[in-house]
């Protein structure tokens, strides 16, 4: 059983599901959402409005392990299962049932990356999770995930923000910097602070905006062979068109297609994994 925590408002509005530890060994959105819950429990917090809800760890096993997943990553396996067999298909059994209850999920992660900016996923936009993604002090929103995914016939993308999407409601997916980074905690408790005042959940304003940009995935790159990447990249790191991204042991290399940003790198990918990605800048205002 999934511990939720759920503080709600004799008015109507929102009702909005904060999720934690999706992934076991990502601490900083469990952390803030503690704070966060006991400011409620004691009253410091009430909501004006809606309801707000918190899961602040969905993968317990893992989070008590300290470890990605026990059998398979969580955010790849959430939908319905007559016949779950692994430990994850369990969870996501129930996981799925809270996230059709809601009207909004936030999702909060971390990342392995030690010099990671923290940026916003936002899988499915719509006015609302614009709205969203805009009340946060984050300067880069990703899009482009599902699109990513759909040409892919290795993996299959039943992520929160797929199953939301399925649900019809709206997602955010959170990346709140380095796993074990204090600055990712703060960036957690601020998401979850400037979301309920976005919605009216709590009286008051959003934090000041920041000028933000929104970067489009576009290419999805599996290591296929034993090799490394050309540098120490670091997410969001900006590359040129005919830069060698990465070199394989037998000495074929990988070469960037256009100027682009490099997302999400990992410098220890197993082989058939993803290695990285890359991602273009995109002009809202053409919208």
């Amino acid at each position: 059983m999934l511990k939720k925590y759920t503080f709600k408002s004799d008015c109507a509005g929102y009702n909005i599901l904060f999720l934690g530890a999706v992934h076991g060994n990502e601490p900083a959105g469990p952390k803030a959402m503690f704070k966060v819950i006991e400011k409620f429990a004691c009253g410091a917090l009430s909501p004006f409005k809606g309801s707000v809800s918190f899961i602040p760890v969905c993968n317990p096993l893992a989070f008590e392990r300290g470890v990605r997943q026990i059998d398979e990553n969580l955010n790849r396996v959430l939908r319905r299962y007559e016949h779950p067999q692994t430990y994850e298909q369990n969870i996501a059994n129930e996981l799925v049932g809270y996230i059709a209850e809601a009207d909004i999920i936030i999702d909060l992660h971390s990342t392995s990356c030690t010099a990671a900016e923290p940026f916003i996923f936002s899988d499915y936009p719509d006015t609302l999770a614009d709205k969203l993604a805009a009340a946060q002090n984050f300067k880069y929103i990703v899009e482009g995930w599902p699109q990513i995914y759909a040409g892919s016939a290795t993996i299959q993308d039943f992520s929160t923000g797929f199953c939301a999407h399925e649900y019809g409601k709206t997602c955010l997916t959170v990346e709140c910097g380095p796993h074990f980074a204090e600055t990712s905690v703060q960036n957690a408790y601020y998401v979850i602070m400037n979301t309920l005042l976005a919605l009216g959940i709590l009286e008051g304003y959003p934090s000041v905006p920041v000028k933000q940009e929104y970067i489009v995935m576009d290419t999805i790159i599996f290591k296929e062979k034993e090799g490394s990447l050309s540098r120490d990249f670091k997410h969001l790191d900006k590359v040129s068109r005919g830069e060698i991204l990465a070199v394989y042991q037998d000495g074929e290399a990988v070469v960037c297609p256009a100027d682009s940003y490099v997302l999400l790198p990992k410098l220890q990918a197993p082989i058939s994994s993803e290695w990285f990605y890359l991602g273009h800048l995109k002009d809202k205002a053409a919208d």
